[in-house]
């Protein structure tokens, strides 16, 4: 850890928890044009003036309330030197650029820093001329580097470090000239001077060398009251105090960055139910249901859409109960028919993305000794239990053809057929899923409790089995969650 450069911009964070983030970074050296390099309040009322008319510098000192000296010097020293005007007194074009809001394209370059992240590859809209180092302290061989938390001392801080996936490729003028107007914009936003950015070319942008230094800049990970998402990366710029365009990639990849769910979670507050509003209650369980969802990244597909939703659904209905402390056979009941739908989903989903392909059924009806033989040729890697192959086999054929067909009929249907589909296909996931994760027996016991509580059987349904039964669904979807991201 001690040869890696660590970048740290002084910042004032609002209150509350936050977890530290170490982003790598490619830093490339540019030669840019000062993006503050435009007119003051003297040189603007001049140019002015002389792009009016006015040449007298009397007149010019008069209607600007000025010393007719300072006129001269300014004219002298500044306006003429840099090409604003020329030998008439005719204001040229560049400096009718910046009396149009621009900035001096034909200064003196700048030396500036771009910026690429490591992590996914992107530009980053940001350019600094500055690089602040941060040293971390000499603590020996460890996964993250330790930091003091703070100049004066006061304890140690160990950031997350996210791991460096991109490699360095040649910039294109282009990009970089994209992420320079783009930091430039995003400045002047926040210094309330409005959004216009000057026009400038790439060929008034120059890289320098041809390797970059690699690096890691500070950011955190926040939770703001009130915000739409449950979590915020911060901009370790400072330019403005959160950064879109940080926390979009990361929350679309966190399933495969091993331990920073964990790190999120500590900043997200925790909801005491009976000092919270129904409304805030229902704003804080849908903002933890956006985050729970935000580990699998690839529900966001279209195809994946259905099963999306009746995970969600289940996740609320968890979460309402979890704050309740009497819940309503109603409320429990509904909770453990929201997971037998979302098992459902899970199993149509399968049998389109893992189709049966083809097969000669047996007759429909039941046939008992038909669907064991076929149950005992499955090639899976968990084998059935006798209590849940007799379970499976007590069906009638012809719903069972019918879900493999339409992907339509009960869950022992859909699971009957799911399990068939195995023999066409090499990387179906039930080849893979051993016995701790797929757990037959409870599985359709689940699905029997669900049956049971939708009807008037009488049998009553217990809180803390309803949300072990509901952690249970949400787990064994967690199964197949490394295949929603494929392509269909």
């Amino acid at each position: 850890m001690s040869g890696e450069r660590y970048l740290r911009w002084e910042h004032k964070l609002p209150k509350g928890r936050q977890a530290s983030l170490l982003w790598p970074v490619e830093i490339w050296a540019i030669l840019a044009p000062e993006a503050n390099r435009g007119l003051n309040v003297f040189q603007e009322g001049i140019l002015g003036l002389l792009r009016a008319g006015i040449r007298d510098r009397q007149q010019i000192a008069k209607l600007l309330c000025l010393d007719e000296s300072l006129i001269a010097f300014i004219l002298a020293h500044e306006i003429m030197p840099n090409q604003w005007v020329d030998g008439q007194f005719k204001v040229t074009p560049a400096g009718e650029r910046l009396l149009s809001g621009g900035i001096d394209t034909q200064g003196k370059l700048t030396l500036q820093y771009a910026y690429r992240d490591s992590v996914f590859g992107h530009w980053l809209p940001r350019v600094s001329r500055d690089l602040p180092d941060i040293n971390p302290l000499e603590l020996g061989p460890q996964k993250f580097p330790t930091f003091r938390n703070s100049r004066e001392g006061g304890g140690e801080i160990r950031p997350f470090l996210l791991p460096r996936r991109h490699e360095a490729s040649p910039p294109r003028k282009a990009d970089v000239l994209r992420a320079w107007r783009t930091g430039l914009q995003d400045a002047r936003r926040a210094e309330g001077e409005g959004e216009s950015v000057p026009e400038i070319l790439s060929d008034d942008i120059e890289i320098v060398g041809g390797e970059p230094t690699v690096a890691y800049v500070w950011c955190e990970i926040i939770h703001m009251p009130g915000d739409q998402q449950p979590w915020l990366v911060t901009d370790p710029w400072r330019i403005t105090l959160a950064a879109r365009w940080l926390r979009e990639p990361l929350q679309e990849n966190l399933d495969s960055i091993s331990g920073l769910m964990g790190r999120i979670a500590t900043v997200l507050p925790t909801t005491d139910a009976s000092a919270t509003t129904a409304e805030a209650l229902r704003r804080q369980i849908d903002r933890d249901v956006e985050f729970h969802l935000s580990q699998w990244p690839g529900l966001n597909m279209p195809h994946l859409a259905l099963l999306k939703e009746h995970l969600a659904r289940v996740l609320r209905q968890k979460a309402r109960t979890e704050a309740t402390a009497n819940s309503s056979q109603e409320e429990l009941g509904s909770l453990m028919q929201e997971c037998g739908s979302l098992l459902e989903a899970l199993m149509q989903w399968t049998l389109e993305r893992w189709p049966v392909g083809d097969i000669v059924w047996p007759r429909d009806g039941q046939n008992r000794k038909a669907a064991e033989d076929l149950l005992d040729m499955v090639p899976i890697r968990a084998e059935l239990p006798d209590n849940s192959k007799a379970l499976l086999a007590g069906q009638n054929f012809r719903d069972i053809r019918l879900a493999a067909q339409r992907r339509d009929r009960a869950f022992k249907a859909l699971l009957f057929a799911a399990l068939v589909a195995t023999h066409s296909h090499q990387d179906h996931p039930f080849r893979e899923l051993d016995e701790a994760q797929v757990q037959w027996d409870r599985l359709l016991t689940l699905i029997d409790t669900r049956n049971k509580g939708s009807h008037a059987s009488g049998k009553r349904l217990h809180r803390n089995h309803a949300l072990s039964e509901a952690e249970f669904a949400i787990a064994w979807c967690t199964n197949f969650s490394k295949f929603f991201k494929e392509v269909q």
